[in-house]
């Protein structure tokens, strides 16, 4: 396997897109259907890469990409 990607979207359709091109290219990857979702996932196992929308209801894009960094800064 090549990393962890985790795709944030509230679209569904989006997510299984890109989560069937990524896994063909033998990636593991884990998705959200929000920031709030994805900030639980990141706590849980810290991906390699975040594929994030950045309109989505709820905790929006910019948000969540902050609290995932402070999350980043403190696994260090």
């Amino acid at each position: 396997m090549r990393g962890r990607i985790l795709i944030v979207d509230d679209e569904p359709q989006i997510r299984r897109v890109l989560s069937t091109v990524l896994v063909g290219h033998d990636y593991i990857v884990d998705s959200a259907r929000s920031g709030e979702d994805a900030l639980e996932q990141i706590r849980k196992a810290l991906p390699d890469l975040v594929l994030l929308d950045m309109n989505m209801p709820g905790i929006g894009g910019l948000e969540t990409c902050r609290e995932i960094r402070k999350a980043c800064d403190a696994a260090i």
